[in-house]
């Protein structure tokens, strides 16, 4: 069924709100929402760089931020395939999946980044620094979780 002109919903109540460009192109899987409750969105390009976008009260106004973040033990530029944040009673730690190319064979890796300090607050910088690496017997396209 077709709505007529008298049907039509009013107009649309979502508006954009800010614009950037990735240095490449992403997927499905490389967007994940950070911190709960903190309004952050993470992307992963298939470049390798890792972007935290969130909003930040700069003279009493909401303004939003994009920051490129520095994780620790990826090489170069891999293709990141995936990422996902999460949180444990304890701590948060954001996990992401790449391909390693070392020129005779391509190899699937996942990173686990967390930050083990007791009482310490969600700080994407810190946890960042902090990595378990491990080598993957298969390709990973989507990386979640569960408790």
């Amino acid at each position: 069924m077709l709505a007529g002109a008298a049907d039509a919903p009013g107009p649309c109540p979502l508006g954009e709100d800010s614009f950037t460009r990735f240095s490449s192109q992403s997927n499905v899987y490389g967007l994940a929402r950070g911190a709960q409750g903190r309004g952050e969105l993470l992307a992963a390009t298939l470049k390798g760089k890792v972007l935290g976008f969130r909003y930040q009260d700069l003279r009493q106004k909401i303004r939003p931020v994009a920051k490129e973040l520095q994780f620790n033990y990826i090489p170069g530029l891999p293709p990141n395939l995936s990422i996902t944040p999460s949180q444990s009673p304890q701590t948060w730690w954001v996990g992401i999946t790449f391909i390693k190319d070392s020129g005779d064979k391509a190899s699937p890796f996942l990173n686990i980044y967390c930050d083990y300090e007791p009482g310490s607050e969600y700080n994407l910088d810190s946890i960042a620094q902090s990595c378990l690496n491990l080598e993957l017997q298969f390709t990973p396209f989507q990386l979640g979780h569960a408790e």
